[in-house]
């Protein structure tokens, strides 16, 4: 056994100095040296530990950049508004959480630039701005993400698919506070790109009534217009506040379960944690522990290029987020002045929006860089926007309004990266609110547990909604959560609560929270229902809805919960060990199967036994309900289902909000949808050639260096707990290949506090790193495939007994004085 060991020594109090590590920064704020040592254990994981904040972020901002520099460089390259500059203007950006051209993006990221948000954020004390100990922590990540970069040099990059790039460059603070911004809005400004930018005043003789016309005014920007009906059922102004990510499909969301004393073996806190997330791309977990002995110990997973872990734990207390059901904006509708297409009524009274001319450097064909330049429509509410249902014409247009352009979360989450319990966890959520769609669950050694909503969230009181939802267009959408206020009236300005850190947000007072001694879980649903026997009510319509039915993906992981507190899963005992607790939560049943089947097999067993879906009966009685890599009928099920879909009117016994665990339930075997499914689905198999009993293992798969990797899980709509979003299904083929784009299980963890401290295990399904030449490419993919997990290496006995750990050496060649402390 070898001790990974990999010291880094930075004398920044010299110029000399901040220059070998690739650092640029200014040295009065960073005198001192800065030391990390950083241990890789298997799977690829780092282990970085440091004297200071500064130190550990130096630590891990190098082994970042060293395992996977190629995903994260190109989204610096977004928020600086420069991919235009490097890649055609007219090509998507990928990985979300807008579809929208690299020209539309720089414009976007090109008017925050010119507002100097992150300056203006920066000059503010906390926690209004970037705390002590998380200004540290970024500094020192820039440095490091820099010294690898100039260690290992751009032609030099281990990862061919950026090796060499010219918009692989060092790193500032700026990009990293900027970088935080653009995951922080993921579901508000940063989904509407498309939206904002192309938003146009109407020509002279529009009316009232007169459509927008994108199409044309995106055409003379020389970008080719979207597919027409782009902005109808798919507007992402309208799904994301539906809690809904029109870029990420069924794969979207989360899920958590906290388990507290009153359901463990030994009373205290377990936690699950699975983020259903990109596989692919910037937006990629990234695995590591980070420790300032006596001051910080966590471990857990990262968002690329930002260093404080988002989902982990500590010596006292885990958590995990899931995607928040609450809006974090309001289109404002504004009555537009007659024959003044830019001007608008507040209070009687006319104000006229302001022009906004951003310029960006767009590469052409020969490679010169040519200006563009666009102008942006300000009012006082943010942003003028347009698509299909938010149309500027001659008498109406809409305003956009945000909470998103913050990075505050950043110290919120730093601040839980230090947290011992599920109050330290509520009571530092309350001094920021500031994390912009992320809920929180929390389970800690003294078996309490939580959930809570310690975001930021516009102040609209119901009473708001009553008085200022008075347009056709936002009465409409009033139905879809989507709350467009009056824009003509200072009484519909968003409120304030005294004990809000920011204005324009509510206090943690009014939003949900739960603690508990049983359990909490949550799935993506809104906060009404995260325990069966405790119901969440009377909180603001801005918070999602009540008393309403629940996903069978919702119901899945409570029923989970349930029947192994009341014994009646199967299993031995009343409560949970972290065994129990993993073979529970990854058992891959399928609600739909368990609801149905019976049914289905007794409908499939009275139809003409001459037809061809006489074989398929007794391939679904032997069904078990579960989506593994070798369910046999799974993917039969899944046709099935998906041919059928779940209607309300399908069930017999329908929902009711006082028993919402197990409504609803039955199925109408008369209806004529069942048995033409059922023909439907078998066709689809027979005729494409796939036999009626395929698995997974074949059907739904990914591929890594010519690896076929079969991926286990489902949809959410057939209530699978452990989902995936895969391709719609192609004869013969399946749901094919899980990648490019695609979403679902990320990194799964199961964690319990002992009298010994925490025990952790996880997966990660994509693996640790996305560089094809790695080692820990696949590694993890291949454990997922098989059921299989890892032991997460928490405590120092831990790490030193790892068979897989190994050692690195790196001298910072800096001064003779300096070198000669490098070790």
């Amino acid at each position: 056994m070898t001790l990974t060991h990999l010291r880094l020594l930075l004398a920044a109090a010299l110029p000399a100095a901040l220059g070998a590590c690739g650092g640029g920064l200014d040295t009065a704020e960073r005198a001192g040296d800065v030391r990390a040592t950083i241990r890789t254990t298997s799977h690829g994981v780092p282990h970085v530990t440091a004297d200071d904040y500064r130190g550990v972020g130096f630590g891990a901002g190098y082994a970042f950049a060293r395992d996977a520099i190629c995903e994260i460089a190109g989204r610096f390259v977004t928020v600086r508004a420069e991919r235009s500059r490097f890649f055609p203007a007219t090509d998507l950006v990928d990985y979300g959480p807008s579809r929208t051209t690299n020209l539309d993006s720089d414009f976007f990221w090109q008017r925050l630039l010119d507002a100097e948000l992150v300056e203006h954020e920066l000059a503010l004390p906390a926690p209004l701005g970037p705390t002590a100990a998380t200004r540290e922590l970024v500094q020192g990540y820039v440095l490091g993400y820099n010294r690898y970069l100039s260690d290992t040099g751009v032609d030099n990059l281990p990862d061919p698919r950026c090796r060499g790039r010219e918009w692989v460059r060092p790193i500032t603070e700026q990009d990293i506070w900027l970088r935080a911004m653009h995951w922080n809005m993921w579901r508000s400004s940063g989904g509407m790109v498309t939206q904002i930018v192309a938003a146009a005043p109407p020509p002279a003789s529009a009316t009232a009534t007169s459509p927008p016309a994108p199409g044309a005014r995106r055409a003379r920007r020389g970008v080719s217009a979207p597919p027409a009906g782009r902005f109808l059922d798919a507007d992402p102004i309208v799904r994301f506040a539906q809690g809904v990510d029109p870029t990420l499909g069924d794969g979207a969301g989360s899920n958590m379960m906290a388990i507290g004393a009153d359901g463990t073996d030994n009373g205290r806190g377990m936690l699950f944690a699975n983020p259903h997330w990109y596989w692919n791309g910037p937006e990629r977990w990234y695995e590591i522990q980070l420790t300032v002995p006596g001051r910080l110990n966590v471990t857990g997973i990262q968002t690329m290029g930002v260093p404080v872990i988002q989902t982990g734990f500590t010596d006292g207390v885990a958590w995990a987020g899931t995607s928040s059901f609450a809006t974090r904006y309001t289109p404002y509708e504004l009555t537009l002045v007659p024959g003044e297409s830019t001007s608008y009524l507040y209070d009687g009274a006319t104000q006229r929006m302001t022009p906004n001319t951003v310029t960006i450097q767009v590469r052409q064909p020969d490679g010169a860089l040519q200006p563009r330049s666009h102008t942006f429509w300000e009012t006082r509410f943010g942003p003028m926007i347009q698509s299909d249902q938010f149309v500027w014409n001659g008498g109406t247009g809409y305003a956009f309004k945000d909470v998103g352009a913050t990075f505050r979360w950043v110290s919120q989450q730093f601040e839980l990266n230090h947290a011992q319990s599920v109050g330290d966890i509520s009571e530092g959520g309350k001094r920021y609110m500031a994390i912009g769609w992320r809920n929180l669950q929390a389970a800690d050694a003294n078996g309490d547990v939580f959930y809570g909503d310690r975001t930021a969230v516009p102040h609209v009181t119901d009473e708001m909604v009553e008085r200022c939802v008075t347009g056709a267009l936002g009465r409409q959408l009033l139905s879809r959560s989507l709350l467009v206020l009056d824009g003509s009236r200072s009484a519909c300005e968003w409120g304030t609560d005294p004990d809000a850190p920011v204005p324009g947000i509510m206090s943690a007072r009014r939003l949900p929270e739960l603690h508990r001694r049983d359990y909490v879980s949550q799935s993506n649903d809104t906060h009404w229902l995260n325990n069966a026997n405790a119901r969440l009510e009377g909180y603001p319509l801005i918070m999602g809805a009540e008393r309403t039915q629940r996903s069978l993906r919702t119901r899945n992981g409570l029923l989970k919960i349930e029947r192994r507190l009341a014994g009646t899963d199967g299993r031995p005992g009343r409560t949970f060990t972290l065994d129990t607790f993993i073979d529970t939560v990854m058992d891959q049943r399928v609600l739909s199967a368990e609801l149905w089947k019976p049914q289905v097999v007794r409908v499939c067993e009275s139809m003409d036994p001459a037809t061809e879906v006489a074989p398929a009966c007794p391939i679904l009685e032997a069904f078990d309900g579960t989506e593994t890599v070798e369910s046999r009928g799974a993917v039969l099920w899944r046709r099935f289902v998906e041919r059928l879909g779940t209607e309300n009117s399908l069930y017999t016994t329908p929902f009711d909000p006082d028993d919402p665990v197990g409504t609803p339930s039955g199925l109408v075997t008369t209806d004529s949808r069942v048995e033409t499914a059922l023909q439907a689905a078998v066709q689809d198999l027979v005729g494409s050639g796939m036999p009626l009993d395929a698995t997974y293992r074949t059907y739904q798969w990914t591929d890594k260096n010519g690896v076929h990797i079969g991926v286990p899980g489902g949809s959410a709509s057939l209530g699978q707990y452990t989902i995936v979003s895969s391709d719609a299904f192609q004869p013969g083929v399946g749901w094919g290949h899980v990648g490019d784009r695609r979403t679902g299980s990320s990194f799964i963890m199961w964690m319990q506090f002992t009298p010994q401290g925490p025990v952790g295990r996880s997966v990660m399904t994509y693996s640790q790193s996305p560089n094809p030449d790695s080692p820990y490419y696949l590694d993890q993919t291949v454990m997922y495939q098989d059921g299989a997990h890892k032991p997460m290496r928490y405590t120092e006995f831990d790490i030193l007994a790892d068979p897989g750990v190994r050692e690195e050496g790196i001298e910072c060649a800096i001064s003779p004085v300096e070198r000669s402390r490098c070790q």
